[in-house]
């Protein structure tokens, strides 16, 4: 009997324990808890208890009523508000039975109701513009005791994705969002001081290359600084709530050389010294607000003198370095690694502008993902207070989601392990499949680094067709994949898969057209000889396209470039079939080398009958000074018209020659040359291709082609550091 008492007794004492040590949320979808707000609770306060609310039913059918009242009558989760939290800061405890969270007011409440939703309710929102993932819990357990506090590792931190569009997203990962923390933005110059003025006052624009141009300001002149105070007083009035506000110079080159700018910039080190000066002169008239100031490209160097004031935040870009490997180690960042050390010791105030996709090619396998840790961890140890992580803003791009994720994750708690991180994303989003898709993102790796190239942000997957895009490489990750879909759970699964895939499907396309009429190019011969394009070729496009466009995705570049643009193109292709040219094979000589860094398809470029596109990076050949090409096409035939193909895209620097000749021979040695055709260069930034046709209708061996670049940048593109280009893209003979 006493061992029977005894058994009672130990019974009881362990389920008093348990409930001791966790509450019971819900039972059997039914709750004695509601949701305390504030008796003047605030937009965000009211949102975090509807977030609240309608999680805990979606997870356990349990509704909450949410109640304002100074105390709570009943067992509560409580939303309370406290000032002594710093602002993104939170707190969640428990109060017996109550569970409180506490943030100042602001939208950390936000932060903890989010919080909650993922550690308590074991919810999961992976990727933007997607629900969250939830368990279904009748029977909601909460181990106690509660006691999390919780603060970011970076005071700023916005990862420019599709998540900008998913304000949810954005708040249960904490991040911030370009439009609601920025009253001005990025290059502003232009914003503060309308351009328009230049017409009737070029003395508040730079001095720059011997006269006044309307690319920058001259920031010593007094009006300038006025007119841009004026401009920040009438968007501060009007958007009182933003944080940030941004003066900084216009994404060009041209800053002022006027005698007391070139002073001032010769003191300090270069233009980012008026820059600086300026810049503290606005701060020092609004105390109380924060502004940024970009350190990129002539200004991305520390001041020699001027410290910036408290209320002035460098924002240092690290734009010019590759992405193979982290900032920390990459030789290319060593100018940027320099320039933080530099910073720091002018001002504790840095945000980082970093980069997370190849803006050229939003598709392209763009492998960077396992950089993103090293990447964040030495920006904390650096002290950073801030990072914007640029991917596409709105536009999907090559591992979208995952960058995503682990940028969000880290951002808040640089401490997160990575490994964990990206194990437990693939596992939610490849499920079975999760390890093949792990084996693939460390090959495409390791083929970076082991090629050599470097991952460029403004690169193209085509010029890696013999690096870590080559035919082989493509093949061995298709077949990763094509496992990866068969095992896959279930249909949303085996979307995933190929929207991941997807990016290989547009570099096969993309190289298709490098390649031309050789293997894995668009063209193929029957029969008869005769060259026309592939018979499957059609479908893949089409397949392409469909499978892009159920996805989401528009936009194909950082220059808008579209869906709808890259359809067009290819039924160009379609519809003008396989061209012929007379020259193909013919022995080629250049009396000046290409731009080694655009080598396309080297001197086989002009006679392989592969036209170029709107991309001058491929399929076209860059010259910076006059160039004659000499065709032997080892035999007389007969020709009726030559024609050139140029390029113009102005904002690369790529003008129209001003001249092209075309000369003829049937020796070799003495040679008739036509008259010569010339191009006018009028501004515009459209891009397109150029034909200059002339008639030939005579028997000749050989041809000779010379083209001269323009002898100086127009004004409207006027740059010290740049050369006039040309591209030609092929030598049509028939």
């Amino acid at each position: 009997m006493r061992s029977v008492c005894l058994l009672i007794f130990s019974l009881f004492m362990g389920n008093l324990s348990a409930q001791e040590h966790s509450i019971f949320l819900t039972r059997n979808g039914i709750s004695e808890y509601k949701i305390l707000i504030p008796q003047d609770a605030n937009r965000y306060e009211r949102r975090a208890a509807t977030v609240l609310r309608d999680y805990i039913r979606k997870v356990t059918g349990a509704t909450l009523t949410v109640v304002s009242a100074k105390s709570a009558p009943t067992p509560a989760i409580i939303l309370e508000r406290r000032d002594d939290l710093p602002e993104d800061e939170f707190e969640i405890v428990n109060k017996g039975k109550h569970i409180v969270l506490a943030a100042n007011g602001n939208r950390s409440i936000l932060f903890a109701a989010y919080h909650f939703i993922e550690n308590y309710l074991h919810c999961k929102k992976w990727a933007p513009g997607e629900p969250a993932d939830c368990p279904h819990n009748p029977d909601l357990t909460i181990p106690l005791p509660i006691r999390t506090k919780e603060k970011p590792s970076f005071l700023y931190r916005e990862v420019y994705s599709t998540a900008e569009t998913d304000r949810e997203y954005l708040d249960w990962h904490k991040l911030h969002q370009l439009n609601t923390a920025w009253g001005l933005w990025g290059h502003s110059y232009h914003k503060l001081v309308d351009p328009d003025h230049f017409k009737t006052h070029p003395e508040y624009f730079a001095w720059y290359d011997g006269k006044r141009r309307p690319n920058q300001l001259c920031l010593t002149n007094k009006a300038v600084l006025d007119i841009s105070l004026q401009t920040l007083e009438r968007l501060m009035n009007e958007n009182p709530h933003a944080k940030y506000w941004s003066v900084s110079p216009n994404d060009d080159s041209g800053h002022c050389e006027c005698n007391v700018c070139k002073a001032i910039n010769e003191e300090e080190g270069g233009p980012q010294g008026t820059l600086i000066r300026f810049v503290n002169k606005i701060a020092e008239k609004y105390p109380d607000k924060t502004f940024a100031t970009l350190a990129y490209g002539e200004t991305a160097r520390p001041t020699l003198i001027t410290k910036p004031l408290p209320n002035v935040i460098v924002f240092l870009s690290n734009i010019d370095a590759y992405r193979t490997q982290p900032v920390s180690t990459d030789k290319s960042a060593a100018t940027f690694r320099r320039n933080l050390e530099g910073w720091k010791k002018m001002t504790p105030n840095i945000f980082v502008w970093d980069y997370y996709t190849q803006f050229t090619n939003y598709l392209a396998p763009f492998p960077d993902v396992l950089n993103i840790p090293d990447n964040i961890d030495f920006y904390q140890r650096n002290n950073v207070k801030g990072v914007f992580a640029q991917q596409g803003g709105e536009n999907w791009v090559y591992q979208n989601d995952l960058k995503s994720y682990v940028l969000s994750k880290k951002l808040w708690n640089s401490q997160k392990d990575e490994d964990e991180l990206i194990d437990e994303f693939l596992t939610a989003r490849y499920g079975k499949a999760m390890p093949l898709i792990k084996t693939y993102l460390h090959k495409i790796s390791s083929y970076v680094k082991q090629s050599g190239r470097n991952l460029d942000i403004y690169g193209n997957p085509v010029n890696e067709y013999n690096s870590y895009l080559t035919p082989e490489i493509m093949d061995e990750c298709s077949r990763l994949f094509d496992r990866a879909e068969t095992i896959a759970d279930n249909e949303k699964i085996a979307k995933n898969i190929q929207k991941l895939r997807l990016s290989f499907d547009y570099t096969y396309l993309q190289q298709a057209r490098f390649y031309g009429r050789r293997k894995h190019g668009i063209y193929m011969t029957k029969g008869n000889k005769r060259w026309e394009v592939r018979e499957d070729l059609p479908k893949r496009v089409d397949r392409f396209l469909r499978e892009a466009r159920s996805m989401g995705i528009t936009s194909l570049s950082e220059e808008g470039y579209t869906l709808n643009d890259y359809e067009k193109e290819w039924q160009h292709v379609f519809e003008l079939g396989a061209l012929n040219n007379l020259a193909e094979n013919s022995d080629i000589i250049f009396s000046a080398s290409w731009i080694e860094d655009f080598p396309a398809n080297k001197e086989k470029t002009l006679t392989d009958c592969m036209y170029g596109f709107k991309d001058f990076s491929y399929n076209w050949l860059l010259f910076d000074k006059p160039v004659t090409v000499t065709l032997d096409f080892g035999k007389h035939i007969k020709i009726n018209t030559v024609t050139l193909s140029f390029l113009e895209d102005q904002r690369h620097w790529i003008f129209l020659p001003r001249t092209a000749t075309v000369s003829v021979s049937q020796d070799g040695v003495h040679y008739t040359t036509l008259p010569a055709q010339h191009n006018d260069n009028s501004e515009t930034t459209t891009i397109k291709t150029l034909p200059m046709t002339f008639e030939i209708k005579k028997k000749i061996q050989y041809l000779r082609v010379t083209a001269l670049p323009l002898e100086a940048l127009p004004e409207w593109r006027r740059s010290k550091h740049k050369k006039p280009l040309f591209a030609m893209d092929e030598v049509w003979v028939k």
